[in-house]
C-alpha cells in the first residue's frame, strides 16, 4: 500500500513540476500557453475539488495560444505552476481575457496534494467579488521569494462559447492597459451611439423607415458588444445573472433580425430578387423564435439559442451573396457601399474567429477588430442611407422640375403661379418651424439627460447634509457642472465636492461637461489617497488622451475647476483648483485659497497642481463658484461684478441658515443683473462645515 501511495505522489510531483512559469520582479506580462497550462474536462456539469484531485495526472497541455473548447457545458479544470526566482515577495494577477465567463474558482496548492481556495469570480457571481470593480476577470496571486507555487482553477461557462487567454500580469501593468482601453472603448462606443442617434434623427426628420430599422440594428449590436466586453455587467445589469447569461444570444438574434430587414430594404430585394422573399420570411421567423427561446429559463434553451444564432448568422452571410451580386449588376450605387461595409465586417468577424481559435496572435487589431469593423460598417452604411435618400430626393426634384416645365409650357397664368409659389413658401416655413421645434425638443431632452447626470438634491444632501447648490445655465444646456462624491480610502471616509466650468457653453459645453464628469468619476476610482491635486492630474491626462484627434493633434479643450475634500472626524480640509479658487468664510471674514493658474486638460503651462491642506473650524463655510457670476454685468452700473463685488455680496447676505444664505446670494445676484443679458453659465456651491 505504501508503494502505491509513493508512486501516486511521485506522479503528482512529476505532473506539477513540468513547464513551470519562471517569474522575476521585472516581468510585467507572461502568457500561460502551450504546455504551461494544463486542463481536464470533468465528467459532469458541476464537480468538486475532491472529485478532481485523483485525476491530476490526467491533465493535458492546451498546446495553443488560447483555450477554445467550443460550447462546452461541463466544468473544466486548469493547472499551472509558477516559480518566483526573485528575492522579493511578488503579487501577480491571473487574468482571463474573456470577461463574461460564468464561474471561476481559484485554488493554491499547499504541500503535495492539498489545495486551498483563494478567489472566486465570474459573470454569474456578485460583481463586488471582482478585483477593484474591474470588468475583467482578475485574481491576485501571492508568490513568496524563491518559491514554487501550483494553482488550480475551475471554469464553467454554462454552454456559451468556451474561450479565453490566460496571463500573469503586474497590477500596475493592468492599470495602464485598463486606462488605455477605457479611452478606446469610450471613443468607440461614443461613435456607435452618435451613429445610432444620427440614424434616429434621419428617420424622424426625413421619415425614412429604413433609418429606424438601422437604428434598431445598431442599438442591438452595440448592446451585444457591450455584453461581450463585460460593460453590460459593469454598467447596465450588474448582478442580474439571468440577463447577463442571456444578453448575448438575445441581442445577437435581434441584431441579425434587424440587419436582415435592413438589407432587404436597402438593396430593394423585393424588386431585384423577388423569388427569395419566402427564404427571407423563413429566416425572420427562425430568428424571432430564437429571441423568445433565449428568454426561457434553463441551460438547454440557452444552448439552443446560442447555437441557433451562430448558425443563422453563418447562413445569412452566405445567403446575402447572391442578391448582392444581382443588385450590383443593376448598377446600384448603394449596393457598392453595402458591399464595402459587408466585406469589412466579414473580414473583422473572420479575424475574430481566427483569434478565438488561436490561429492569429493577440494584438490590438485582433482583440478589437470585431468592434472596429462593426463601427466602420455602421459609418459606411449610414453614409449609404444618406446617399440613398439623396438619390430619391434628386429623383423627386427631377420630377418636380419636369412638372414646372410642363406648367410653363401650358402658359399658366401669373396669378396662379404666384399662388403656387406662396403656398410653397408657407410649406417651407412650416417645415422649418417644425424642424426647429424638433431640434429644440432634442436639446430639451439633452437637458434632461445632463440633469440626470448631475447629482440630485437628495443624493448630495444624503452625502453632505449642509450642502446647497445654485445652478443657472445661460442656455438650455450648460458647460458648468457640480460634482459630489463620498470615497472610502483605507479606513477613512472623505467627502469630495467640486464646481467646474468647461470650455464653451450651450451644446458644446454640455458635451464637454459629460466628458469631464466621466473623467472625474473614472479618475476618482483610481485614487490611493485623498488628494484633489492627484485627482486633477489624472483627469487632465484622461482629457488629453481622450481629445487626441486621428492626425495626432490635441484639442485645446478642458475645464476650470475647484475641488475640495474634507474628513469630518479629523476636521481636515484639502483643496486644489485649476483657475478657480475656494473661499473659506464665516460671518465677517473670507479666506481665499488660490488655485493653480492653469486649466485641466491641454495647457501651455507645465505647472503641477498645488495642494492646500488645513484644519477647519465648525462655524466655517466653503464657497465654490464658476466665473459666470463675477463676469456678469449689472444693469445699474454697466460694469462687471468682479471678485470684490461678490465678496461684499456674500458677506452682506450672511445668514445663520446656510440654505437661506445661498438663496439670498442668488436673489441679490439677480437684482444686480436686472435686465442685463446673462453672459455665461453660473454655478455656486455652499457647504456648511458645522
Amino acid at each position: 500500500m505504501k508503494n502505491y501511495l509513493l508512486v501516486f505522489l511521485l506522479s503528482v510531483v512529476h505532473f506539477i513540476s513540468n513547464s513551470q512559469v519562471s517569474i522575476t520582479q521585472h516581468d510585467d506580462f507572461l502568457k500561460l500557453e502551450e504546455d504551461q497550462l494544463k486542463y481536464y474536462v470533468a465528467s459532469s456539469r458541476e464537480s468538486t475539488l475532491q472529485e478532481i484531485k485523483p485525476h491530476l495526472k490526467a491533465f493535458k497541455p492546451i498546446n495553443s495560444r488560447m483555450v477554445n473548447l467550443g460550447f462546452e457545458t461541463k466544468d473544466v479544470w486548469f493547472y499551472f505552476e509558477t516559480k518566483n526566482i526573485s528575492d522579493s515577495r511578488l503579487i501577480r494577477m491571473l487574468k482571463l481575457s474573456n470577461p463574461i465567463i460564468d464561474e471561476v474558482d481559484v485554488y493554491k496548492r499547499i504541500g503535495n496534494n492539498t489545495f486551498v481556495p483563494i478567489a472566486k469570480g465570474g459573470d454569474q457571481r456578485p460583481f463586488a467579488w471582482r478585483y477593484n470593480g474591474n470588468r475583467e476577470l482578475i485574481f491576485p496571486l501571492r508568490l513568496d521569494p524563491h518559491s514554487t507555487n501550483g494553482f488550480l482553477f475551475r471554469v464553467n461557462n454554462g454552454g456559451e462559447q468556451f474561450y479565453f487567454q490566460s496571463s500573469l500580469e503586474k497590477g500596475s501593468y493592468i492599470q495602464v492597459k485598463h486606462g488605455n482601453k477605457q479611452v478606446f472603448y469610450g471613443l468607440l462606443f461614443g461613435v456607435m451611439i452618435f451613429i445610432i442617434i444620427l440614424n434616429l434623427a434621419i428617420g424622424i426628420l426625413f421619415r425614412q423607415r429604413i433609418a429606424y430599422i438601422y437604428t434598431l440594428y445598431g442599438a442591438s449590436f452595440t448592446l451585444l458588444q457591450m455584453s461581450l466586453l463585460g460593460f453590460g455587467t459593469t454598467w447596465l445589469w450588474t448582478d442580474q445573472y439571468f440577463i447577463s447569461n442571456r444578453a448575448n444570444p438575445f441581442f445577437a438574434s435581434l441584431g441579425v433580425l434587424f440587419f436582415l430587414n435592413f438589407t432587404y430594404r436597402y438593396l430593394e430585394l423585393q424588386i431585384n430578387t423577388p423569388k427569395i422573399k419566402p427564404i427571407v420570411r423563413f429566416i425572420q421567423t427562425v430568428l424571432l423564435i430564437n429571441v423568445v427561446i433565449s428568454l426561457i429559463p434553463g441551460t438547454t434553451f440557452m444552448n439552443i439559442s446560442a447555437v441557433t444564432v451562430n448558425a443563422m448568422t453563418l447562413i445569412l452571410n452566405l445567403f446575402i451573396i447572391y442578391p448582392l451580386i444581382v443588385t450590383l449588376r443593376t448598377g446600384s450605387r448603394t449596393a457598392k457601399s453595402y458591399l464595402i461595409a459587408f466585406s469589412i465586417l466579414q473580414i473583422s468577424v473572420f479575424a475574430f474567429v481566427l483569434r478565438n481559435f488561436g490561429v492569429i496572435p493577440n494584438s490590438f487589431l485582433a482583440d478589437n477588430g470585431l468592434q472596429i469593423g462593426f463601427a466602420v460598417e455602421m459609418i459606411i452604411l449610414t453614409f449609404g442611407i444618406l446617399q440613398r435618400f439623396k438619390i430619391m430626393n434628386d429623383a423627386s426634384i427631377s420630377v418636380l422640375a419636369e412638372a414646372n416645365e410642363l406648367k410653363e409650357n401650358l402658359n399658366i397664368q401669373l396669378e396662379a403661379e404666384v399662388e403656387l409659389r406662396t403656398k410653397e413658401v408657407i410649406e417651407q416655413r412650416n417645415e422649418l418651424e417644425q424642424k426647429n421645434a424638433e431640434i429644440t425638443s432634442s436639446i430639451q431632452y439633452a437637458k434632461r439627460i445632463q440633469n440626470a447626470l448631475l447629482p440630485s438634491n437628495s443624493y448630495y444632501t444624503n452625502l453632505i447634509p449642509h450642502l446647497k447648490v445654485f445652478y443657472y445655465p445661460k442656455d438650455i444646456v450648460a458647460g458648468d457642472f457640480y460634482w459630489v462624491k463620498r470615497i472610502r480610502i483605507g479606513d477613512e471616509v472623505w467627502k469630495f465636492a467640486a464646481v467646474a466650468d468647461c470650455t464653451g457653453h450651450g451644446v458644446p459645453g454640455a458635451m464637454m461637461s459629460v466628458l469631464c464628469m466621466n473623467a472625474l468619476n473614472e479618475s476618482s476610482r483610481l485614487l490611493e489617497i485623498a488628494d484633489p491635486a492627484d485627482l486633477l492630474t489624472r483627469v487632465s491626462s484622461y482629457l488629453k488622451n481622450y481629445l487626441l484627434t486621428t492626425d495626432g493633434m490635441e484639442l485645446s479643450d478642458g475645464m476650470d475647476i475647484s475641488v475640495v475634500c474634507y474628513n469630518a472626524e479629523k476636521q481636515i480640509l484639502r483643496f486644489c483648483g485649476a483657475n478657480n479658487p475656494l473661499w473659506l468664510l464665516n460671518s465677517d471674514e473670507i479666506k481665499v485659497l488660490n488655485p493653480t493658474k492653469r486649466p485641466v486638460g491641454k495647457s501651455e503651462s507645465s505647472l503641477a497642481f498645488e495642494l492646500h491642506e488645513m484644519s477647519y473650524e465648525k462655524n466655517q463655510r466653503i464657497l465654490l463658484f464658476s466665473d459666470g457670476c463675477i463676469d456678469q454685468f449689472g444693469e445699474r452700473t454697466g460694469k462687471k461684478l468682479k471678485t470684490p463685488g461678490l465678496k461684499k455680496l456674500v458677506l452682506d447676505q450672511y445668514d445663520a441658515n446656510p440654505q437661506n444664505h445661498l438663496k439670498q446670494i442668488e436673489q441679490s445676484l439677480f437684482r444686480w443683473m436686472g435686465s442685463e443679458e446673462q453672459l455665461d453659465d453660473i454655478c455656486m456651491m455652499l457647504i456648511d462645515l458645522d
